[in-house]
């Protein structure tokens, strides 16, 4: 896809480092369901029927950057947190289930990376979450060149860390790690469209993706996703997704119209889906 990588190609990672969490949310009754999307999956009860407050960790992805007309930040058409009714969030999900809109704890920044998360989880902890969600990775592979990327003994380290920290520090929540994109797929949709192709050396996309770095970055993503679910499978209370967001094919037309490598609020439409039945999967 199309996923995180340099998701917030306007974005520094040095923000993370002064982020506050928010918190956003509002009672009253939540936006219909998008038939258009399919059948609605009821989870298991206990998955979700505690949630008032929905912790997110992640990138520009989870703040729906560039998934409307304008650049940057959009948090209304977010997987996760998103209020519109096309897309379908997760949190808007929570409360068709539940009769109540979750307060959002956030903790995503743009252009963020594992290391980044490390620095805002602890305000997510300190909001005291039920379910905390976590998509991180495609900006630790999707570095300026090859040499750069995250190694994969990096990552695995500092993403057992951050699940501690948000499992120890929340001892009755739920997590709900998800697979990093496949970039590859996204590298496929670029070698089919100069246009796209022109649009990403223009914003400075993902050099070591754009610099003949393919194999090596489907690698490096491989042993990210590998590491999640192996940390994720090793503590209770963690759900991972079962790399159901790194086998999806998104399209071109789940794609921002603005870089070309953001989801549109299409593709934001297909993550939520994702997050949902793998949270309706998961064991209570």
């Amino acid at each position: 896809m199309v996923a995180g990588a340099k998701w917030g190609v306007r974005a520094c990672v040095a923000c993370a480092l002064g982020v506050a969490v928010m918190l956003s949310g509002c009672t009253g009754g939540p936006p219909s369901h998008d038939e258009s999307a399919g059948p609605s999956v009821t989870p298991r009860a206990a998955a979700v029927a505690d949630v008032t407050t929905l912790g997110v960790l992640g990138d520009s992805i989870s703040l729906g950057v560039n998934a409307c007309a304008q650049p940057g930040e959009c948090t209304a058409a977010s997987w996760v947190m998103g209020s519109e009714a096309s897309v379908d969030s997760l949190a808007t999900r929570i409360a068709h289930a539940t009769g109540r809109r979750p307060a959002i704890a956030n903790g995503a920044v743009s252009g963020a990376t594992i290391a980044a998360l490390l620095q805002t989880a602890p305000a997510v902890v300190a909001a005291k979450p039920q379910l905390v969600t976590i998509l991180i990775g495609a900006n630790d592979a999707c570095r300026p060149s090859v040499a750069a990327m995250t190694s994969a003994a990096e990552f695995r380290q500092a993403y057992g860390r951050l699940l501690d920290t948000v499992l120890d520090g929340l001892p009755n929540a739920r997590v709900l790690a998800l697979s990093v994109p496949d970039l590859g797929r996204l590298a496929e949709l670029g070698q089919a469209s100069p246009a796209i192709a022109n649009t990403w050396s223009a914003f400075g996309v993902c050099g070591a993706l754009l610099s003949g770095g393919r194999d090596a970055v489907a690698r490096r993503v491989d042993d990210y996703n590998a590491a999640i679910e192996q940390l994720c499978a090793t503590r209770k209370r963690c759900s991972y997704d079962g790399g159901a967001v790194h086998a999806q094919s998104f399209s071109a037309a789940e794609l921002s119209e603005i870089d070309h490598f953001h989801p549109s609020r299409a593709g934001q439409a297909r993550l939520a889906r994702l997050a949902w039945e793998a949270l309706s999967s998961a064991g209570g």
